[in-house]
């Protein structure tokens, strides 16, 4: 077992000012001493005050202030200043205390082990009927139970990092980094070694059409993925269905509403695409607030 050895925890962040002091302060939440991990901010394109409140909220870390709105070429950069291995990737709105970020990357150092994410925990507080009932059907699908849901945080060994190497320009970094290796040589760090739970705290949009508003953008991104980086190990398609769903344990109101936001997240998707904006950044500002 190894305790407390530094990693580099790497938060790309365009225009995060409302949540980039809470991501900096549960991170550093726990943490030994100011030295325990490598912080590096990858602000990108940023028009508001996030490298101004990063900086003050972590003096101790590095912040990148890029000039051009990009995740990957963010990620990039950091990347190239980084010094320490493992890395951990935290989206700025979502939230992960230092005992959990330690327990990813102690998971990272085990040889058989390239990429790992913790568990997650779903902050329903602002959300709408439709919102939580959706995402009580969400939580009980395959991919949320496996890990391979959106926990907004995900950690690479070096190994992993030297066989990936630079970061598409794409937008969807996550399924991409997914795809890339089995099942076998990947972890969902649930618990710690001492039965502490690990986790991230996501939240999702408040509106029913804000989330799919931003699932539509996730389905072009994993389209995009899946056409220009091909790889065995995307999962297969038509597994799903208000059928499947039922047996997952969702209640019928719960399955109705869930396929109900697929469905329109699919012709939001195509519509999109047929406005010729499928490629644009979809954020959600209801969960910023």
């Amino acid at each position: 077992m190894t305790e407390n050895q530094p990693f580099c925890l790497v938060i790309p962040a365009h225009n995060e000012e409302a949540v980039i002091a809470r991501c900096l302060k549960t991170a550093a939440r726990g943490a030994p001493s100011p030295d325990s991990m490598e912080i590096i901010v990858a602000a990108n394109g940023c028009t508001d005050r996030t490298v101004e409140v990063a900086q003050k909220t972590a003096p101790q870390a590095l912040i990148l202030d890029l000039p051009t709105g990009s995740k990957t070429a963010a990620i990039n950069a950091a990347n190239h200043k980084a010094t320490l291995y493992p890395r951990i990737y935290l989206d700025a709105d979502v939230e992960c205390d230092f005992q959990s970020l330690a327990a990813i990357a102690e998971a990272l150092r085990e040889p058989s082990v390239m990429a790992a994410a913790p568990g997650i925990q779903i902050d329903l507080s602002h959300g709408s009927w439709f919102i939580r009932t959706y995402y009580a059907a969400w939580m009980k699908q395959p991919f949320a139970k496996s890990g391979k849901g959106g926990a907004g945080c995900y950690g690479l060994s070096r190994a992993a990092l030297e066989q990936v190497g630079e970061f598409p320009e794409i937008i969807g970094d996550d399924i991409w980094i997914h795809t890339r290796f089995s099942d076998d040589v990947k972890r969902v760090v649930d618990t710690d070694h001492e039965g502490r739970p690990v986790f991230s705290i996501v939240r999702p949009p408040a509106t029913a059409w804000q989330q799919v508003k931003v699932e539509a953008r996730r389905m072009h991104g994993n389209a995009i993925v899946r056409r220009d980086h091909p790889s065995p190990y995307f999962a297969k398609k038509g597994q799903g269905g208000l059928g499947a769903v039922l047996r997952s344990g969702a209640s019928p109101e719960e399955a109705i509403v869930f396929c109900g936001v697929k469905a329109l997240v699919r012709i939001e998707a195509k519509l999109s695409e047929w406005r010729g904006n499928s490629a644009k950044w979809t954020r959600d500002l209801s969960s910023r607030q």
